[in-house]
């Protein structure tokens, strides 16, 4: 086949792949075409979950490779910024109403997104097409619990990441412990503690700014494109501010957080923080859609498709 009538071929089978939900249909391991498939480096004995993060590490490598202006909408058709769950074309019709153009227009648009898409597959090699510089990884998963015990503050999060590299060997991460009442000042390293508790090591602990702890979990051994694996940590504070979010760098499918009140602290107040910029998720004056505590003082709530640099959890007051 040459290099004119594969792209030909690719651009069907992405055609195929932007449908419904695009990378997150339910049949994509199966609607996906053998060019499409060969391209990820999918292979016959590979398990459906396999073939489907290494399709979605394929083409979110792709549109990186995209020019800036092009991102956004190639993201929208292929549902990778998606928190609705939306079909195919109400994602082309919000991108309408942002961009100002009518659905056919946009139509047109999503079509050459597809043919630069597949022009950029044919070149690239399939580790390349999945290793880009800037996405290394993202989290497939990220579960997390916050128990909260006077001023003493646990939490423990359960991480599945998913390579798009060879040979990915450290995984750099960071989380901010901003701290509240007369405790507000600078995070004292020394006194925060980074437990591992399984699926690899912490490694390199250091302050990067007044309340942010950068650090690095190395797993038991190099990860491949595609390959998953799951870090479990611990990570102990002391009055914390009144939030906890996660702000992902590159894309993270879905976020479950789960936090646990003492029974004679409860909040008067609990809110759901969705996709804000960073700097504003501690303010508590926009308004947001609340949440209730249970009886065992516990509250919960999940995202999916969270986009990098947005702030998405929970924040309360007591």
């Amino acid at each position: 086949m040459d290099a004119d009538a594969r792209i030909a071929v690719l651009g069907e089978e992405l055609r195929a792949v932007r449908k419904g939900l695009g990378l997150y249909q339910t049949t994509l391991p199966a609607v996906a075409g053998p060019v499409l498939l060969d391209i990820a480096g999918a292979t016959a004995t590979d398990p459906p979950g396999t073939v489907r993060d290494k399709l979605v590490a394929t083409v979110r490598g792709l549109i990186t490779r995209l020019p800036e202006g092009r991102q956004e909408l190639a993201r929208a058709v292929f549902g990778l910024d998606n928190p609705g769950n939306t079909g195919y074309m109400e994602r082309l019709v919000e991108q309408g109403r942002t961009a100002d153009r009518d659905l056919r227009t946009m139509q047109r648009r999503a079509n050459e997104v597809v043919y630069l898409l597949a022009e950029l597959a044919c070149v690239y090699t399939p580790a390349a097409a999945a290793s880009v510089d800037t996405v290394p990884w993202h989290t497939k998963r990220l579960d997390v619990r916050l128990v909260l015990r006077g001023d003493d503050v646990e939490v423990f999060e359960t991480r599945r990441v998913v390579s798009h590299e060879p040979d990915l060997v450290d995984v750099a991460h960071s989380i901010s412990v901003g701290q509240s009442g007369q405790a507000r000042g600078p995070v004292d390293l020394a006194a925060l503690g980074i437990d591992e508790i399984s699926g690899g090591e912490v490694r390199s602990p250091r302050m990067v700014s007044a309340d942010r702890v950068a650090f690095t979990l190395r797993p038991p051994a190099p990860l491949g494109p595609g390959d998953e694996h799951d870090f479990f940590f611990r990570i102990r504070a002391t009055d914390i501010a009144p939030f906890y979010c996660c702000t992902p760098e590159f894309d993270c499918e879905r976020f479950s957080l789960n936090i646990r009140f003492e029974p004679h602290r409860r909040p008067t107040r609990v809110w759901r923080i969705n996709g804000e910029f960073s700097k504003e998720a501690a303010d508590p004056t926009p308004t947001r859609a609340t949440l209730q505590v249970d009886d065992t003082g516990e509250v919960r709530t999940d995202f999916t498709n969270l986009r990098p640099a947005r702030s998405y959890g929970i924040g309360w007051a007591l």
